[in-house]
């Protein structure tokens, strides 16, 4: 099973370490007022879970888990408009064998947790993703959703998010 995840951020979520390549968004004062920043290398993350989930099977007609988490102020952006909303959005695409389904995180619930405490919130809305699968009307026959979702959520529990980081990642590699 290969796990990804795809970030679909507001604008006003501001990345640690994002000074640089997010100031066309934000001045300078603003990174200095707003102290929450998004701490978590989703990247990071994939690569520890498809380690943990390589020698698991959880179905044949899914191969790949697409998580598409939304991290916004969502009361400000208002449902519809640039998120999905909190029903969220399910799609299993039988010829490649992909599940994609949507998780999200309200930033303003979000901004000021530890790294360890957002990855906690990041486990939560990918289990919740992942179960919501399982209520599909178009879902995979022989997928197992929830075993996927307890191995997603014991492999995360124990998660170092000293390893998760970008700086870990990013070691030996050019």
């Amino acid at each position: 099973m290969i796990f990804r995840t795809f970030l679909k951020m507001g604008i006003e979520v501001l990345q640690l370490g994002g000074q640089s390549w997010q100031s066309n968004a934000w001045p300078i004062e603003h990174w200095k007022s707003n102290p929450g920043r998004w701490r978590l290398y989703t990247n990071g993350i994939d690569e520890f879970l498809n380690k943990e989930l390589s020698a698991q099977t959880f179905g044949s007609s899914v191969n790949k888990f697409l998580l598409l988490l939304e991290i916004a102020n969502f009361e400000a952006w208002g449902i519809g408009v640039a998120f999905t909303g909190p029903e969220g959005y399910v799609s299993y695409k039988p010829k490649t064998r992909e599940l994609w389904s949507v998780g999200q995180l309200n930033w303003l619930e979000i901004q000021n947790l530890t790294a360890k405490q957002q990855l906690g919130a990041f486990r939560n809305a990918a289990v919740a993703a992942i179960e919501r699968t399982s209520r599909a009307a178009r879902k995979p026959k022989d997928f197992n959703a929830l075993t996927f979702a307890d191995a997603v959520s014991n492999a995360l529990d124990r998660a170092k998010v000293s390893t998760l980081s970008r700086a870990a990642n990013s070691k030996g590699k050019t």
